[in-house]
């Protein structure tokens, strides 16, 4: 009926405006079907379907076996992620290591100690702390964790540290307590680095540079592998050339070239920071520390400056015989190696041997006597080199100045020793 009607309408519209409608509204639709492709459609599925079943569940056998559960990619996709960050993490970690001896994980250890300092102090620093303790105990803890970082760091950080412990007297006591640990010997580098050092620098082996022999060889010379000393950015040394003379080898550490960049970068980042966070002029003195840093690992230019004050000594009336000066070989002495002749003597700040009775009489070689080192036993040495191999001791530990007891010293008054000092950097001040 409604199909009908729809025809008409649309046929009486068409009579009365043709021109007025669109043309697909003109065209007039073909008959729409009637019910009779139903009822074959039925007859069709009734003959097809065959006698009426009643619905019935299946049993358990006509299922078949149970299909696995949906498995979701998600857990998949962290995984894949989790893989591919621990696996870049290993390369950034093993090129930074090898390629810039860790100076990348030197600054991110450096940003996040001094970051943690400073929000200690912007927090406590006040009379009473917002955390558990008092201001001496916040000078305390971070002093601990500046200390740790130094040391664990190394290298230009171990420096770092010296100069702050030169000036501690501006410090709060808890640093001037912690950082007066800074001049301890640090630890060596090993051998095998030490023997690359010298042959980058020099193109030949240590063999050859020096003329010593490790097996006690006939008419070569000898030298100690295991370091008598061991400084922040070196460590030295003790060797006989063939020719006799004893000398001191400092060889700068092998990683120190490669983290200097680093190193410098970090300490000014953290330097900025601090100045703009705290409002105090710390980065004023970056130029003058970075320049003087950058010297410190240049041997060439140390070498010149020793052999400046030498001559300026000698030059000095009332210093000469006071001060020594050692001698500088420059054959021997490059950017990274600077060997100058070896002397005995002891600490300064060691006021016991300084001012200790002398004890080992005159003219044995001991500090202070003028006549030459005793010579060196050459069979002690060679089972010392085949017993003891890197960890040798060759040299002579000369302490006939001590006593059978071990209790002397050099002899010299507090007074002796402190005008000594007084008049050399009055010298350097006001005359050179």
């Amino acid at each position: 009926m409604m199909s009908g009607m729809f025809r008409r309408s649309i046929l009486g519209l068409a009579k009365t405006a043709p021109s007025t409608l669109p043309s697909f509204l003109c065209r007039v639709p073909r008959a729409l079907p009637r019910n009779g492709v139903v009822r074959s459609m039925a007859k069709r599925h009734v003959q097809t379907s065959g006698p009426f079943q009643p619905l019935r569940p299946p049993s358990p056998g006509e299922l078949g076996a149970p299909q696995a559960a949906k498995q979701y990619k998600r857990g998949r996709k962290w995984t894949r992620w989790l893989l591919v960050a621990l696996a870049a993490g290993c390369a950034v970690y093993i090129v930074d290591r090898q390629a810039y001896a860790s100076g990348l994980g030197r600054t991110l250890r450096t940003f996040g100690t001094t970051l943690l300092v400073a929000i200690d102090y912007k927090i406590n620093f006040r009379p009473e702390p917002l955390t558990a303790g008092s201001v001496p105990d916040l000078h305390t803890r971070n002093a601990e964790r500046l200390f740790d970082l130094l040391r664990a760091n190394g290298g230009l950080y171990l420096k770092i540290g010296q100069a702050i412990a030169m000036q501690s007297a501006v410090l709060p006591p808890e640093f001037q307590k912690m950082f007066g640990r800074m001049f301890d010997d640090a630890p060596q580098d090993d051998w095998k680095d030490i023997e690359k050092v010298v042959q980058q620098d020099f193109g030949k082996s240590v063999e050859e540079v020096f003329g010593v022999s490790f097996t006690g060889k006939e008419g070569m010379g000898l030298m100690e592998r295991k370091a008598r000393a061991s400084a922040s950015v070196a460590q030295v040394h003790w060797a006989k050339l063939p020719d006799g003379r004893e000398v001191a080898i400092k060889i700068q550490k092998r990683e120190i070239a490669k983290q200097i960049a680093w190193d410098l970068w970090a300490f000014k980042a953290v330097t900025w920071i601090y100045s703009k966070w705290f409002d105090l002029p710390f980065y004023s003195l970056v130029p003058y520390i970075t320049e003087r840093l950058e010297l410190e690992t240049d041997f060439v230019n140390e070498a010149k400056n020793s052999e400046t004050m030498r001559d300026l000594v000698n030059s000095e009336k009332s210093l000469k015989g006071r001060v020594y000066v050692p001698t500088v070989y420059p054959e021997f002495t490059t950017r990274r190696v600077l060997t100058t002749e070896w002397i005995e003597g002891v600490r300064l700040w060691d006021k016991k041997a300084m001012t200790s009775r002398w004890l080992g009489g005159h003219g044995k070689g001991s500090p202070g006597a003028k006549s030459p080192l005793p010579p060196i036993d050459m069979d002690a040495a060679r089972r010392e080199l085949r017993t003891k191999p890197y960890d040798e001791k060759i040299k002579p530990e000369r302490q006939e100045w001590k006593g059978a007891r071990g209790r002397g010293g050099l002899g010299l008054s507090t007074k002796e020793v402190m005008t000594t000092m007084i008049d050399l950097f009055s010298a350097q001040i006001f005359k050179w």
